[in-house]
């Protein structure tokens, strides 16, 4: 386990703002922003590069708040890598093995060839740095940092420069090491992709604040406000008012939408009475087009019309606008399905937003409007 507790960081005019995080024991915590918010900052922090202002910094219960980087028990892989280039890479993966204090290192000699091996690197080991392609640097540096033996793992946006082939490799690559080493990972990213296939846990940091934590499905599904919800470039945002409720559901009804929208009440983790403004939203993924030969089951349906059709490759994006709205509504269909529904502008339409993946911010936001795309 690991635990950051209140901390705080100035570097220059950019300030970490009481971080606080626990990182639990064998999972893969990923921590997600803009450029700029601060999150290779936090990792230098942990590191030990960074003095904090404020807060304590545990693993398993030990403070090491004081220690020095080489005592933390961090293994440590860089954006850029920081290979050593007029070592070949065998000398790269080893080094921290020869420069360490301990006596018998037979056993971290055998776990460097193992993890030479499970990288797929064996034939490499005699090569020079500078010969080798990006993905290949990037499995070096992966052993490099498993070599020493240590159990956390700090990585900086390890893949960004690797074409998306590659990138997918080593993500599975990456999993397979996690499971097999019982390796506990923290990760900066910035790809949204990659972030929900390695995690288990994702805190989403802004301006130097972690804005939202928790599992990667809660993460995904509830979006906990406005910044978030910007970050993932979710569109769909709207606000109402609370007219009814019972133990199971919210009624909120839209004046942007022109529609009672059934919100249920798991998906809200605080509480509304009625008259209270809430703002929701819902990812474009998760709106249904209806196919009109079926039946349909009342389900927040919205009728109106299709004003854009964008092929996207494997998906279709959709906008569409509901009857006496001046809003559009993002829609995202498989390409198959979009070619089964013949999808045209100007053809009507309805549509679900399924209840079960609206989601609701904390508290209602006024400047929602900046979010939606009008016709």
């Amino acid at each position: 386990m690991i635990d950051i507790k209140g901390v705080r960081v100035r570097a220059k005019d950019f300030l970490l703002k009481d971080v606080t995080l626990a990182v639990q024991s064998g999972s893969c915590h990923v921590v997600i922003g803009p450029t700029g918010c601060g999150k290779t900052t936090l990792l230098e922090a942990i590191l030990g590069l960074r003095k904090l202002q404020e807060g304590e910094i545990y693993v398993d219960g030990k403070n090491i708040t004081h220690l020095p980087p080489h005592k933390r028990g961090f293994s440590y892989v860089p954006q850029d890598l920081a290979l050593f280039p007029h070592l070949t890479v065998w000398e790269n993966i080893t080094y921290g093995i020869k420069q360490s204090k301990i006596k018998n290192k037979t056993e971290l000699y055998k776990l460097a060839s193992e993890l030479a091996e499970a990288l797929g690197i064996t034939h490499l080991l005699k090569k020079d740095i500078k010969n080798l392609s990006g993905g290949e640097k990037q499995r070096v540096a992966l052993a490099r940092a498993l070599a020493s033996g240590r159990k956390n793992l700090l990585l900086d946006e390890p893949f960004s420069a690797l074409h998306e082939g590659i990138k997918k490799d080593l993500w599975l690559l990456l999993k397979k090491l996690q499971e097999t080493y019982k390796l506990t990972i923290i990760m900066v990213s910035h790809d949204l992709v990659e972030t929900f296939f390695l995690s288990d846990y994702i805190s989403v940091m802004i301006e130097g604040t972690i804005r939202q934590t928790d599992k990667k499905e809660k993460v995904y599904r509830f979006p906990s406000d406005l910044e978030v919800v910007k970050y993932f470039g979710i569109k769909n945002i709207f606000s109402g008012k609370v007219i009814a409720m019972n133990d199971n559901n919210y009624l909120v009804y839209s004046e942007e939408l022109k529609a009672k929208i059934s919100i249920p009440s798991s998906s809200v983790s605080f509480k509304f009475s009625i008259g209270d403004t809430v703002s929701f939203g819902i990812r474009k993924e998760d709106v249904i087009i209806l196919r009109p030969d079926l039946p349909r089951k009342n389900d927040n349906l919205l009728s109106g019309v299709i004003t854009e059709v964008y092929p996207k490759g494997a998906s279709v994006l959709v906008m569409f606008a509901p009857s006496g709205s001046d809003l559009s509504i993002e829609i995202e269909v498989p390409e198959y399905a979009a070619s089964k529904l013949n999808l045209k502008t100007q053809s009507q339409a309805i549509v679900s937003l399924k209840s079960e993946r609206i989601f609701v911010l904390k508290e209602p936001r006024f400047e929602v409007k900046e979010a939606k795309i009008k016709r």
